[in-house]
Order: structure tokens, then C-alpha cells, then sequence
């Protein structure tokens, strides 16, 4: 059970998008990029980011878990080298499961948003339907 909270635990945040939220096409999110979306206003807004990894679209929260501050300074700047970067403190995350490899958040991670693309290859807040 304390797996599927930490799982889930974007849903807890308020604003958080709903299961089947529209994000984007996939076309719009390139290979070793990112794309930010916001719900909601004011210290509140729910933030998050997909990236395109290795072919596969991944969602995370836009928030670094050393200072509960966003990655990024710049809309969609996520990615360096490979790599995701906190501009706070230059925090380094693995792409394909969020794991700090760098930084003054050892041990920690980004707190996945699960994200996929849709038979009209739109990205959507969740996890696809089998077919």
C-alpha cells in the first residue's frame, strides 16, 4: 500500500489534473525534451513536465524534492546533457525514473506523473487502457 501512495502522490497536490486530461500532441514533446504544463493559479498551480526519453514520454512534478522549489527558471527547460537539472542548485535526475544521480538530493526523487499517448497520439494524464 506504500508503494501505490508514493505512486500516486501527485493526485494529493492541489489542482492536480484529472485521469484523461489533455496535454498535448505527442508529436509536440521531441526526443531529449521537455514540455511544461500548469493547472490551477497562484502558489497552488499544480506544475508538472514530460520529457521524451529514449522514445518513451514520462511525466514528473515540477518540484525538487531537496527545496520544494520548480527545476526550472526558463518554460520547458528541463534537460541537460541527458540529464534533468534543478537550476536551484544543479540537482541531477536520471530521465527514466527520476532518480537524483547528483546534487544535494541524494536519495530522493522526482515524483512521477504517469503520462501516456493516446490512439490520437495526444498525451494524456494516466496510464493507457489496454487495447
Amino acid at each position: 500500500m506504500e508503494a501505490e501512495t508514493i505512486r500516486d502522490y501527485w493526485r494529493l497536490r492541489p489542482h492536480a489534473p484529472a485521469i484523461g486530461t489533455e496535454l498535448c500532441p505527442a508529436v509536440e514533446i521531441e526526443e531529449g525534451r521537455a514540455r511544461e504544463f500548469h493547472f490551477g493559479r497562484g502558489r497552488n498551480m499544480f506544475r508538472m513536465f514530460v520529457i521524451r526519453h529514449e522514445g518513451v514520454l514520462r511525466g514528473y512534478l515540477n518540484l525538487c524534492p531537496h527545496f520544494s522549489l520548480p527545476l526550472n527558471h526558463e518554460l520547458d527547460q528541463f534537460m541537460v546533457d541527458g540529464v534533468i537539472v534543478c537550476v536551484q542548485h544543479f540537482a541531477r535526475f536520471r530521465p527514466d525514473d527520476g532518480t537524483c544521480i547528483d546534487g544535494a538530493c541524494d536519495d530522493s526523487r522526482l515524483d512521477a506523473v504517469p503520462v501516456y499517448e493516446d490512439v490520437d497520439r495526444l498525451v494524456r494524464v494516466g496510464e493507457a487502457k489496454p487495447a
